[in-house]
Formats: structure tokens, C-alpha cells, sequence
């Protein structure tokens, strides 16, 4: 079972919050690529419940974008949530919930793996600024610049990034620390 991307962000700003620390969208996008790619090095699967995309300026969970495109690159100061009729057919305004999703909405045993996971990404990650983090996922031979090199520069909108591509990426991230350790 696959995990909201946007309550895996709303745990990260969460995680942010709790220690004072601004994020942007950037920085979140990228928090939510680095534990996707290591969840699929780790288990095998995606974490999230989409497709990463290549964009001209890097990997994009598109649901992201969406959720919090109106801050810009301005700090997020509230969580993704999703407006749900509580019931079927005509709906009045009373009938709409607010929902704020999170990780606890997901599957339940796989819970503490996944909190490990993304307290473990916060840690490494959690500290650098989004353009550090966007040209880390630039670096030659990641994922994204596969993509990038494929179609010189000229990624088409909706590129996937192969899920494949990603997971032997961080495979190899996980045997290269492996032997520098």
C-alpha cells in the first residue's frame, strides 16, 4: 500500500515545525523524492502514491506542486488538505470536510518502519536549503539527469521518472556509503 504523497509532507512539516525550521516547497519536494528513493532501495516500492515526474528544474511529485504551489518559494505554514463531501449526490456547503492527511491514514504495518524512514531522511537531509537539495538530485547520473540527457533538455510535461531508475540509484547510494563507512 502505497502512502499520500502530501501525508508524507505534511510529516515533514511537521518534523520542521517541531524544530523551528522554515521549508519551503522546494525543500519538500525534494524531502519527499530522498524518502521515495530510499523506501524503494529498502523494500523494493515506491513509498508515495504517484509517479515522480522530470521537470526542467528536477524531480516533481505533481500533487505536491499542486497542494502548495501558492507559497512559491515562500516558507509553508500549513499542511496539505483536501476538501471531501461526507456524503453523495447535491452537497451544501455543511457537508464538506476539511481532511489533513497523514501518515497514520496509510498502511498500519508498515507504520514504524515508515516513521524511522522519514525521521531518518529529515536527519540526513532535513538541513540543507532547497537549491542545495535540487542540484543533489541534479548531480550527473542521477535519475532526474538521465531523464534530462534523454530528451536534451527537453523534458516533455508528464515525464515519468522510471521508478526503476530510481530505486538502483539509491541502491547504489546505499553501497557507496556502505563503503565509505
Amino acid at each position: 500500500m502505497f502512502y499520500d504523497a502530501n501525508a508524507i509532507a505534511n510529516f515533514f512539516l511537521d518534523l520542521a515545525k517541531s524544530e523551528g525550521k522554515p521549508l519551503d516547497q522546494m525543500q519538500l519536494q525534494k524531502l519527499v523524492y530522498y524518502a521515495n528513493g530510499w523506501h524503494l532501495a529498502i523494500k523494493g516500492k515506491r513509498l508515495i502514491n504517484e509517479q515522480v515526474e522530470a521537470w526542467r528544474y528536477g524531480p516533481v511529485i505533481p500533487s505536491l506542486r499542486e497542494s502548495f504551489r501558492d507559497y512559491g518559494d515562500q516558507p509553508i505554514d500549513a499542511p496539505a488538505s483536501y476538501l471531501l463531501p461526507t456524503r453523495r449526490g447535491m452537497i451544501s456547503f455543511e457537508e464538506i470536510e476539511e481532511v489533513v492527511p497523514t501518515i497514520e491514514q496509510g498502511n498500519p504495518s508498515d507504520l514504524e518502519f515508515v516513521k524511522s524512514l522519514l525521521e531518518r531522511v529529515w536527519q540526513v537531509y532535513g538541513n540543507y536549503t532547497g537549491i542545495q537539495l535540487s542540484n543533489m538530485t541534479h548531480e550527473a547520473g542521477s535519475p532526474w539527469d538521465h531523464v534530462y540527457r534523454k530528451y536534451d533538455g527537453n523534458i516533455p510535461k508528464g515525464t515519468d521518472i522510471p521508478e526503476q531508475e530510481i530505486r538502483d540509484y539509491f541502491v547504489g547510494l546505499a553501497s557507496q556509503k556502505a563503503v565509505s563507512a
